[in-house]
């Protein structure tokens, strides 16, 4: 169940890296319960339903993603997690295609 490049998390200080579903929902099984949101439901709901074959595990991944984001854990390639800035900076970039909101 490999999903391509590794996605990495930061919890409690360490970095892990996430390359699976599996390892996905794993990771939310151990995300503390005083910090289980809607976002993280959606996330766990995602990753057993890729497992279960209902959605495509990239679908599933990308949800994951999305939690991670959120969350503030998704931790950029230098090894730094990923400022709000820099999250407000990709949001607003148009997608390929697509026209910038005016």
């Amino acid at each position: 169940m490999k999903a391509g490049v590794p996605l990495k998390v930061r919890m409690n200080g360490d970095i892990e890296e996430i390359d699976s579903v599996s390892e996905a929902a794993d990771f939310l099984q151990r995300w503390p319960l005083e910090r289980r949101g809607h976002v993280y439901r959606s996330a766990l709901n995602a990753c057993s339903a890729a497992i279960a074959a209902q959605i495509s595990e990239a679908d599933a991944m990308k949800v994951f993603t999305g939690f991670a984001r959120v969350a503030n854990i998704l931790v950029a390639d230098g090894g730094s997690t990923m400022t709000p800035e820099a999250k407000t900076m990709q949001s607003h970039m148009p997608k390929q295609g697509r026209q910038a909101p005016k």
